[in-house]
């Protein structure tokens, strides 16, 4: 059994390590509109993918998402 503890918690920490933080802007029409929003995520592609779902769900135009 703690083995199985001890094992679950290295898995945590090393899936923690893999994960960044991304800076998103909403773009429509080709320009930056409305402010930025944090996204975790372990690639840039994935990053952007997040932030153009979660800028879907609270509304608002927005043509494709762009993070740093």
């Amino acid at each position: 059994m703690k083995k199985l503890i001890f094992a679950l918690v290295l898995f945590s920490f090393s899936s923690l390590s893999h994960a960044y933080t991304y800076t998103c802007y909403r773009y429509a029409s080709g320009h930056p509109t409305g402010t930025w929003i944090s996204v975790k995520a372990s690639s840039k592609s994935e990053a952007e993918s997040k932030a153009y779902i979660r800028m879907k769900e609270l509304g608002g135009r927005v043509d494709y998402a762009k993070c740093k």
